[in-house]
């Protein structure tokens, strides 16, 4: 058989019964509309996905209301795999694992988005009070125009605020976190940024996850 398996689990561990794995040939669309190829994740966490040879953009999703079709929503728990696209090889079954994360807003993922690695920051997301913030996300740019659509991004933290973001390369990288995944931050969005000027961006070596402390978002006002 051509394709691929794995498992998916939810937050606990537990097998992620009532989800579903998306196939799509190619990211454009940020992988939120209908799918090329779809499997249901069974009651042993497991799926599969019959595929012809090629490269596939994946990620999975469990939406609130058990369904498999329509965009994303608010309130969907989901994961991409460590690195898209993935390859499947002609007479082999590529494995792909996934643990799901709830997020706050449906997301729009940059193509190449990693979600595991050995290279990136970790630190912790909180309000303006100093306590940790759930739900929110980190952004990278490898320089500090903030402006335009950020090329790494991060899991939506959990309730202890804390954050690893993965990126590709080595290198200087730009830090900034928010509640919304599109488009420029909106006045009362929670966002903010590692540091003003230089001070928010830090250099990060091959290998190395830095940690960078804490990321306090507060109500943006442009």
């Amino acid at each position: 058989m051509t394709g691929i398996t794995g498992t998916v689990t939810d937050r606990t561990g537990a097998p992620a019964t009532g989800a579903y794995v998306y196939a799509y040939r190619s990211p454009r669309g940020g992988l939120r509309g209908p799918a090329d190829f779809e499997a249901a994740v069974g009651a042993d966490g497991r799926y599969l996905l019959d595929l012809a040879e090629g490269s596939y953009h994946l990620v999975a999703r469990r939406r609130p209301d058990g369904g498999d079709a329509g965009p994303p929503r608010s309130g969907d728990a989901w994961a991409l795999p460590a690195k898209n696209p993935v390859t499947v090889m002609p007479g082999r079954l590529a494995t792909v694992d996934f643990a799901l994360h709830m997020v706050a807003q449906p997301m729009l993922m940059r193509e190449g988005t990693l979600t595991s690695g050995d290279t990136g920051f970790t630190g912790t997301l909180v309000d303006a009070a100093g306590h940790p913030l759930s739900g929110a996300f980190v952004i990278a740019y490898p320089d500090g125009d903030l402006k335009r659509m950020p090329e790494a991004t991060s899991p939506a933290v959990g309730e202890d605020g804390h954050f690893t973001l993965y990126v590709n390369r080595p290198g200087r990288w730009c830090l900034a976190a928010r509640t919304r995944t599109r488009g420029q931050p909106v006045a009362g969005e929670l966002y903010g940024v590692l540091g003003e000027g230089a001070a928010g961006c830090r250099e990060v070596s091959a290998g190395q996850m830095a940690e960078v402390g804490s990321i306090r978002l507060s109500p943006y006002r442009r």
